[in-house]
């Protein structure tokens, strides 16, 4: 398979297990965004909701060059019902230098939040190749292999057809 980064900042630890499990399914490399300053505790929570409802980009550190990338993967927390402030400053750094993108993002309240994925297509400036949202309950319950398995296969065939 080609070469893919999944990249993904997680607050809470549930964003986290679904890139590690993803990229375990692809073969793929991984890649922490790293907000400064944190998003920790109740005063980071709200901080968080604050940054995603006026569309704040703050500071990130991450540590891989996702242009050399064939695909590259965001895994990303809903906050306010839009994409996490960390993952919009990552979008908003690279989008000019992904090739294939594709998302996911995970919500507390199970929610869709199909603006999430229009919001990703204006920042990025293109639509993603796949994605797909998923509820934390059933993530940290286990029950998300079925849709993580739907989207490996999706990536699998759309890096296929693209090259």
């Amino acid at each position: 398979m080609a070469k893919v980064l999944v990249a993904y900042f997680s607050r809470s630890g549930t964003a986290e297990q679904l890139a590690l499990q993803l990229a375990a399914r692809l073969g793929a490399d991984v890649d922490v965004v790293t907000p400064s300053p944190g998003y920790a505790g109740v005063g980071g929570y709200l901080r968080g909701i604050w940054h995603s409802l006026r569309r704040r980009a703050p500071a990130i550190s991450c540590g891989r060059n996702p242009a050399g990338y064939a695909l590259v993967v965001i895994a990303s927390p809903v906050w306010a019902g839009r994409l996490s402030a960390p993952m919009r400053t990552y979008l908003m750094r690279f989008a000019g230098r992904i090739g294939a993108l594709a998302a996911m993002w995970v919500s507390g309240s199970g929610l869709p939040y199909k603006a999430v994925g229009e919001e990703i297509r204006q920042i990025a400036g293109r639509a993603p190749l796949a994605t797909a949202s998923f509820a934390e309950r059933d993530v940290r319950a286990g029950k998300a292999d079925a849709e993580l398995d739907r989207l490996a296969q999706t990536l699998r065939l759309g890096l296929r057809h693209a090259a």
